[in-house]
């Protein structure tokens, strides 16, 4: 049983010494007007994505998602002379980071000095890097997670102004929640998934797998399933990223869990890319508005 596929890559952006960036997709789907340009940039291990959008996030103008073995200041900043639009003056800076190294506590758990050591403990500070808390709103629930420092330096240094988010917090206020049975809220990349698990508005679970066939995700979804006794006949698994409706992984999941749908992103984009595919960027893309 092999790994779906999904899409083939497009093109390779200026290989050089340092960087091996691949484009597996780019989209100009609209010519920006006068108004306020929001700029949204997600930051995964291996992936990167962006758009640029109106102020209310429902018109998109470019929409694009690159790999490289590794995400590092070397690979941004090839990225950024790759597509200048990306260095314009923006009404806001929406950055969300993808990164696995990342704890859900109750809110208040975990002071802001102690979150290098707590991370220490929970191994997930493995590599010099900046410790970030961030509440989620609504939840009584913190995020902490670990960012490798040059990445985060950059933005930083590149947009001082802009907000920054954790994938899982944006999943967890953005994902339904109103099934009494619970849900699965299940976002793909190409070599791993995140996965959040929701009952009767409680968050239970906020983690990525790593996976390299259709069977290891199956393996996930079901141990998470029984550890939080959720039925896989009740429970609704809501899809969004880079899976296929007509892959084996999509075929292997409607075997086992009976209410299966895709999250769609809500903005209009003229693509032969399915909605779902930039769920987590219209995610984000909204947090301006």
């Amino acid at each position: 049983m092999g790994k779906p596929t999904i899409f083939k890559f497009l093109s390779i952006i200026a290989p050089t010494e340092y960087n091996n960036l691949k484009q597996i997709f780019y989209i100009e789907n609209a010519t920006p007007g006068n108004g306020q340009q929001v700029l949204s940039i997600c930051i995964g291990e291996k992936h990167c994505s962006f758009a640029l959008t109106d102020r209310s996030a429902a018109a998109v103008y470019e929409l694009g998602y690159f790999t490289a073995d590794e995400w590092n200041d070397n690979e941004l900043t090839a990225l950024f002379s790759a597509y200048p639009s990306l260095s314009n003056s923006f009404y806001k800076v929406e950055i969300m980071y993808d990164l696995p190294r990342a704890e859900l506590l109750a809110s208040n758990i975990c002071k802001e000095e102690d979150a290098g050591l707590f991370m220490n403990i929970a191994g997930k500070n493995t590599v010099p890097g900046n410790i970030i808390i961030e509440p989620v709103t609504g939840w009584q629930l913190d995020i902490i997670y670990a960012v490798p420092s040059g990445i985060h330096e950059w933005m930083q240094h590149k947009f001082p102004g802009a907000q920054f988010h954790h994938q899982y917090s944006l999943a967890i206020k953005n994902g339904r929640t109103v099934n009494s049975e619970g849900s699965l809220l299940v976002d793909f990349r190409q070599e791993d998934f995140a996965v959040i698990a929701v009952k009767e508005n409680k968050c239970l679970l906020a983690r990525s797998f790593s996976y390299a066939t259709p069977a290891d995700v199956l393996y996930y979804l079901l141990k998470v399933s029984q550890q939080f006794s959720l039925s896989q006949q009740e429970l609704i698994l809501q899809l969004s990223g880079l899976i296929d409706m007509e892959s084996s992984l999509y075929k292997e999941l409607f075997q086992y869990f009976i209410h299966i749908e895709f999250r769609e992103a809500e903005w209009s984009v003229k693509s032969e890319y399915p909605a779902h595919f930039f769920t987590s960027l219209n995610d984000l893309a909204k947090c301006a508005s």
